[in-house]
Formats: C-alpha cells, sequence, structure tokens
C-alpha cells in the first residue's frame, strides 16, 4: 500500500483481504472464502448457487469490477432473505476498505504514515525473532525467507525549508511531491515506502542483504538528484542533494534481545537514521565515497575527531549507539590539507595522520587517547576521519622500546589509578610477553549504572565514576599484589598481566576480588580471563582474547568470572554468525572445538553453518557427532533429519524426524518434513494427516496451508488449493513459494495476468534463485503478449 492513490486497486483485494472477510462474514457467515480476479467481463448481480453451496459476490467500487468475493456454504437463508441487499453491502465494505487505505497514507505523498511504518517493522521483527526461536531447518527448499533478515533505508533531502522560504510553501510541496514520485519509481515489488518526516522517507525492504540496500540507495538517490523544478519567476531549476543510511535487522542489533519487538523497530528506525544523519554531516576531512552509509560502517569508517583537547585527548563522533568500546584503536586521516603549488581543486591522497584508542564511551561520542602521530607537523584537527584498526594492524603493541632501551620508559603513571596508562602497558606487555613461557591477562569491568540483584531496569546514577575507579584500582592492588603489572583499558576498565600462571588459578584471586568491589562501592563488576599459550594462537592475541572472555563473564551469575575457552569462542562466533560472517564464525566453531570437543553447542552450530552454505555432507558428520554426544535433543536430531533429507537419505531422515517428534510432539517443523517424505511416497492421505495435524499445533504458521495447498493441486482441488494459499499468505504475505503457486492458479483460471505477474515477480525479487517463479513469471508475461520480456524471464530460469 505504498502507491500514490488512495483509491482501492485489485492488489489492495489482496493486502486487505482479511478485513473484507471479516467485514462480509459479520453481515452473511460462511465456511470458507477465495477472491477472484476474472478477465473476461460478468454481471456485476450477486449470483446464488444453492447445488454447489457458492455465492458470488461481484466486488464493484466506482462501477470498476475489481475481483470477485466467493462464500463457501454460506447461511441459505439469510442469503435468500440478503441477495438484493448484497450489492450495498458489498460497496460499504469496500468504502470501509478504502477509507482505511486512505487512512494508513500520507495525504501529501501518498507513502506510508510514520505510524505504519514502526507497525509493519513490529510485524516483521517479531517474527524474526520467533523464527529464531525455533529449531533449525525453516523450510530450506521454498521457504518465505531466505535468512530471516530486513533491511530499512532512510533517505533525507535537506533544503526543502529554504526553498519554501525563499519562494512559497507551494512550489515547496510541488517540489516534494517530483522528490517522492522519483523515489517511489525506484521501489522494487517487494518495497514498502513511507515518509518519516518533512525532509524524509524510509524504505522496507525484506530479505535485504547489504549490496541490495547499498544498490537501492544508490539507485534512488540518482533519481531524486535528477529532480529539478523551475522558479515560476525567473526559471531558475531548483533541486535537492539527498543522502541516504541503512541498518539491518538482525545484523545490526546488538545487547537488545530483551526489548520487546516494538521496541526492535524502533531501535532499527534510529539507526537507520543514525546512519543517514552522518552521510549527510560527514566532515570535509572525511575521504569516503559517496554518499550512502550503512549503520554497520559506522564504527569501520564513519567516525570522525570532533574537538583536540589538552592532555593528548580527542573528543570523536564515535559512542555506544554505533557499537564503540574502551580500548578499541582507530587509525586517523585527512583529505583538508594544504598542498603547496596546488589550485585546491584537484583530489587529494589520504593523509595519514596517526593513531588514537578509545578510553571514555558515552552514548553518542567518546574520548581518545592520541597514541602515536604520522608527523608531528600534521597535528590531528576536527573532522579528520577515522577507521577502525584490526589488532595486527596497531602500531602501539608493536612499539616496544629498543634493545637496551630502560623499561621505565614505559611506567608513566595514569594520575587516575597510578597503573600504566593504556599504550604503555600495551608496549610493556610486547616485551614481557616474550620472556614468559606462560602468561595470563585479566580484563576487569565495573559497570556503574547497576548493581548485583537488580532488575535490568533499576539504573543508578553514575556518580563520580573517577572515584570509584580509583578505589577499584586500590582494591585490585590489594587482592593481586602491588607487584603485578596492571593498565588502563578504558573509563570503566582495567588489564592486569599475570606472568607464568595459567587462568584457572587466578578464577579465586578474582572472584574475591568482584565480591570486594560490589560490597564495598555497590557495584556490578566482571572479569574475563585468556592464558597463553592457547592453540595456535599469538601471544597479542590473548588481549581480544579476554575481551571475549569478559563478554561471557558478563552471561553468567555473579560473580561474573569467565575464562577464555570453547564457551567463549562459542558465543562469539555466534555474534558473527548473526552479522552474516558465516565463514568468520565457521572458523572460530572450530577453534571452540579444538580447545574442547565436547562442545556440543559448537558441534551444532557448526552443522547449522555448514548446511547454509549447501555443504550437508559436511553437516551431516557434525550433527552426528552433536547427537552422539546429546542423544536426548529434539533440536538435534532435527536438524540431522533435515540434511538427511537434503541429502536423498529419506530412510535415515523420516527416522530422525520420527525421533524428534517423540522428544518433543508439538515440535511444527518435524510434523511438516515427515508430511513431505509422505507425499514423496505417495502416502497422500497420511501426508494430509500431518500437515492438518501442523496446521492444528500452530495457527499462525503459513506452511501448512502451503503444503496442504500443494496437497490439493496434486488431487485436482483447485477451489481448496485457492483457499488454502489464501490462508498462507494471509499468515504471511511474502511467501515465495505460495505467492508463486497463487500466480499460477490465476494463470490456470484464465484471471487477471497482470495480477500473476505482479505476485510472481514479487516471488523473483524475494528470491531470485527461486526456479519456479521465473517460470510462472515468463508464463505470465506470455499471456499479456510480452514475448521479449518472457524469454528473458525463461532464460534466467534456465540459468538456475
Amino acid at each position: 500500500m505504498s502507491g500514490l492513490t488512495t483509491g482501492l486497486v485489485r492488489r489492495d483485494l489482496l493486502d486487505l483481504e482479511q478485513r473484507l472477510r471479516d467485514s462480509l462474514y459479520r453481515v452473511l457467515p460462511f465456511e470458507a472464502h477465495a477472491v477472484y480476479f476474472p478477465r473476461q467481463t460478468r454481471s456485476k448481480e450477486p449470483e446464488w448457487l444453492p447445488d454447489e453451496g457458492k455465492l458470488l459476490l461481484p466486488l464493484v467500487r466506482h462501477g470498476e469490477l475489481l475481483g470477485v468475493f466467493m462464500a463457501r456454504v454460506p447461511d441459505a437463508e439469510r442469503v435468500t432473505a440478503l441477495l438484493p441487499s448484497l450489492p450495498g453491502i458489498v460497496d460499504l465494505c469496500l468504502e470501509n476498505l478504502e477509507l482505511y487505505k486512505a487512512g494508513r497514507l500520507d495525504p501529501r505523498s501518498g507513502l506510508a504514515t510514520h505510524e505504519v511504518l514502526l507497525e509493519r517493522l513490529t510485524q516483521e521483527t517479531g517474527a524474526i525473532q520467533s523464527a529464531f526461536a525455533r529449531e533449525f531447518g525453516l523450510e530450506s527448499g521454498e521457504g518465505s525467507s531466505r535468512g530471516g533478515t530486513l533491511g530499512l533505508i532512510v533517505v533525507r533531502f535537506d533544503g526543502v525549508r529554504e526553498v519554501a522560504r525563499n519562494i512559497s510553501y507551494g512550489f515547496a510541496d510541488r517540489l516534494v511531491g517530483k522528490l517522492v514520485e522519483a523515489f517511489s519509481g525506484q521501489l522494487p515489488e517487494q518495497a514498502f515506502g513511507a515518509r518519516i518526516g518533512d525532509s524524509a522517507v524510509a524504505v522496507f525492504l525484506p530479505e535485504a542483504t547489504r549490496p541490495e540496500c547499498e544498490n537501492l540507495s544508490a539507485a534512488i538517490l540518482r533519481a531524486m538528484e535528477q529532480v529539478r523544478l523551475p522558479d515560476p519567476l525567473i526559471g531558475r531549476q531548483f533541486g535537492v542533494q539527498p543522502h541516504a543510511g541503512y541498518a539491518l535487522y538482525p545484523q545490526d542489533m546488538d545487547g537488545t534481545r530483551q526489548r520487546s519487538s516494538e521496541e526492535h523497530g524502533r531501535i532499527l528506525l534510529h539507526k537507520a537514521q543514525l546512519a543517514a544523519e552522518v552521510a549527510r554531516t560527514r566532515g570535509p576531512g572525511g575521504f569516503q565515497a559517496g554518499r550512502v552509509m550503512g549503520y554497520g560502517r559506522l564504527l569501520l569508517e564513519g567516525g570522525h575527531i570532533r574537538q583536540v583537547m589538552p592532555l593528548s585527548r580527542v573528543l570523536t563522533s564515535l559512542g555506544r549507539s554505533v557499537g564503540a568500546r574502551e580500548g578499541q584503536h582507530f587509525s586517523v586521516w585527512s583529505v583538508n590539507y594544504a598542498v603547496k603549488g596546488g589550485s585546491g581543486d584537484e583530489s587529494l591522497q589520504p593523509l595519514y595522520k596517526g593513531e588514537i584508542v578509545l578510553l571514555e564511551v558515552r552514548e553518542s561520542e567518546s574520548v581518545a587517547e592520541i597514541l602515536h602521530l604520522g608527523d608531528p607537523a600534521w597535528p590531528l584537527e576536527p573532522d579528520d576521519a577515522l577507521t577502525l584498526l584490526q589488532e595486527e594492524q596497531r602500531l602501539s603493541v608493536q612499539n616496544a622500546a629498543p634493545e637496551g632501551q630502560d623499561d621505565g620508559v614505559f611506567h608513566r603513571p595514569d594520575p587516575l589509578t597510578g597503573l600504566l596508562r593504556h599504550g604503555d602497558f600495551l608496549a610493556h606487555l610486547a616485551r614481557a610477553c616474550s620472556e614468559c613461557e606462560r602468561f595470563s591477562l585479566a580484563l576487569l569491568h565495573v559497570d556503574m549504572a547497576r548493581r548485583d540483584g537488580e532488575s535490568s531496569g533499576a539504573i543508578q546514577p553514575m556518580t563520580q565514576p573517577e572515584h570509584i575507579m580509583a578505589q577499584v584500582a586500590d582494591l585490585a592492588r590489594s587482592v593481586c599484589g602491588r607487584k603485578v603489572p596492571g593498565g588502563r583499558f578504558g573509563l570503566n576498565s582495567l588489564i592486569f598481566f599475570h606472568p607464568d600462571l595459567e587462568a584457572e588459578p587466578l578464577r579465586e584471586l578474582y572472584e574475591k576480588l568482584c565480591a570486594d568491589i560490589a560490597s564495598r562501592l555497590g557495584v556490578r563488576a566482571g572479569v574475563g580471563l585468556a592464558c597463553w599459550p592457547f592453540l595456535d594462537l599469538r601471544p597479542s592475541d590473548m588481549i581480544e582474547g579476554a575481551r571475549k572472555a569478559l563478554e561471557y563473564a558478563l552471561l553468567l551469575p555473579a560473580p561474573h568470572i569467565g575464562q577464555f575457552g570453547s564457551l567463549a569462542l562459542n558465543i562469539s562466533a555466534d555474534k558473527r554468525h548473526c552479522r552474516g560472517d558465516v565463514f568468520g564464525a565457521i572458523e572460530e566453531y572450530k577453534l571452540a572445538l579444538l580447545a574442547d570437543e565436547d562442545n556440543v553447542l559448537a558441534w551444532n552450530s557448526l552443522g547449522v553453518c555448514l548446511a547454509s552454505l549447501g555443504r550437508h555432507a559436511e553437516a551431516r558428520r557434525f550433527f552426528e557427532e552433536a547427537i552422539q554426544r546429546t542423544p536426548d535433543d529434539p533440536a538435534l536430531a532435527y536438524n540431522l533429519g533435515a540434511v538427511c533429507q537434503s541429502l536423498h537419505d529419506n530412510e535415515a531422515a523420516a527416522e530422525h524426524f520420527r525421533t524428534c517428534i517423540r522428544l518433543s510432539p508439538s515440535h511444527l517443523y518435524a510434523l511438516i518434513r515427515l508430511g513431505q517424505l509422505d507425499e514423496a511416497e505417495e502416502r497422500l492421505e497420511e501426508a494430509r494427516a500431518r500437515f492438518e495435524s501442523a496446521a492444528a499445533l500452530d495457527t499462525g504458521s503459513p506452511l501448512p496451508y502451503r503444503h496442504l495447498a500443494r496437497l490439493a493441486l496434486r488431487l485436482g482441488k483447485a477451489d481448496q488449493a485457492r483457499e488454502h494459499l489464501h490462508q498462507a499468505l494471509l499468515r504471511n504475505p511474502r511467501d515465495v513459494a505460495a505467492l508463486s503457486l497463487m500466480a499460477d492458479l490465476y494463470l490456470d483460471g484464465g484471471e487477471d495476468p497482470e495480477l500473476a505477474e505482479s505476485l510472481a515477480r514479487q516471488s523473483v525479487a524475494l528470491r531470485p534463485e527461486y526456479r519456479n517463479g521465473w517460470l510462472v513469471l515468463s508464463r505470465a508475461l506470455e499471456v499479456q503478449g510480452r514475448l521479449s520480456d518472457a524469454r528473458e524471464a525463461l532464460l534466467k530460469a534456465g540459468e538456475l
């Protein structure tokens, strides 16, 4: 419903079918229904077919036949009594639909309103959360989604207010109308446009990836840039400079699992707006090309220096809102520098200025320490751009003292805690670890805003955090010993180096320290412990290991002590997988298994990753390893059955699915899979019974209805198949297979081929690799006489 008209069109009857059905049902109850879109002209009067138990209600609005509503087995007595009044009743129902549609659209642009966008985001994020809560294997062959993701693009076009002030508000409204028209013309079939402000629009893009969001954003910006409107007085052409930002769900969500789906939608919109704002306000020192910024890139390359402060400190634009953390290192660059003899118009190469580390991270900014200057003649300045450095790229860790130089040069104490400054500690660590056969790192983090035993909503004021950290440092020295080297790792974090000690003996020491901090200072503390040697990791990797151990520790109950090992690696790999980095996740899962071969979570997760890449034989081996260790887990039994089915080992698959149902009788997907196997073996009645049982288990799932529709088609019951497909699409309007089947049914019944084309295009837009969708699209185009387009769609199907 993102078109520019508020009048009803045929596609609206599909989008609002449930509302139409409810309106008619209140007047005339019936058992089932379907909506038809005939091509031939037919009577606009209702038809009652008592022998077949069908009532055909033409859906006529403003003299145009939009479709036909078929009510199956209605109350015969009511039909006889209401038959003369039914055209008026239908017209009232359609008028209500038209008013409902108009109320959800912005009156000036015809796009959906801000509230409607949030409602849609709430629905979609809730559906994705529900899918994550279920077991692996959501109809991997023809599911309604590729990966359970969505994208949200925000496009800003500043300058409209100045146009209104300098020329007229009417002229500004016409300019916005042209911009919205250009914007809407670039939206694909499955996209959903909304206006979220006077100078901002948004695109909801289901099943989106980062390249798709980048490409669509660039196409929208190109189209909007070409919009020009002449001043009626002097003929001067006016336009705007749009900018775009986007965010992906769930890849760009972190630390929000306990929030409601409504909050998830609002957070996603905020992140997309934040990315658009960075794209708009990126300083002149920035060197990234283009005016599109993804939220996932903000931390990597979207930051800049806001202010240069005394004592080698700078204020940056990166905060907790973009995932910044204490201890992260950034290189500093600029293209805003003078060149002797230059004209100032030529493009300059980025100038490397140095490296900084974040010390104090706030919500939307952070304080950083300057660790290194590339050239003292080029000091850091406001608007210089920042790029996140990986561990191996950091200069500060490698800047150890030259051979023979006194190590005391590194012992510049932090004035607050008396420990080493961050850069000095890293330099000391680079030297000290080369002299040890083994060592441990302990990363201590203090949460100033939360006490143990209180709910997540019991936030305490952050009073005097500097004094608290000074007391924490004193407690740490009294517990660990004053000779243990330690340093600052951020505003609320300290790090300690324990030579020739393993992590396990340190656990008791830091449990006592965390208890002392909680009892004396009233704040929560967590500690991540990492010991080297660990597998084939380098000593410098242990800092990242300690950080991963800390993330694990904060998930544990008090005293929040986490050790870098198999489980910490598993949690880190899960986060990578959630962000779409499948291959990085696989590497960490393998490390987790090297650390502990009995880690069932890692065996299972590794199998899931390989199955998602189509490597089913390897996935089967990993699932078998997992199920040997935990034979009573229904999710593992289902996963193993799913990959066996993909490998066409139906006998083994059926055995594993039956095991899954025995362990979990309400397992929806195992029932559906068994129904598929029964259908493949021509046991159609058994298959129908399983699909109906699955539908009864989860009345909100479209999958059982889709399979019931396919089964009805095999039995030659087209009307029944149509009813099942309507039920599937009511539950998920973007079910790829159901959209394709419905388009096929419209063509088989000689109905509107344009509507069939629309459904088929939506199917292939959601899943371009879905071959049946391209075949149906080719058929719909051929019926309309568009043979060249039909041939292209057929060739596309042949490539898959």
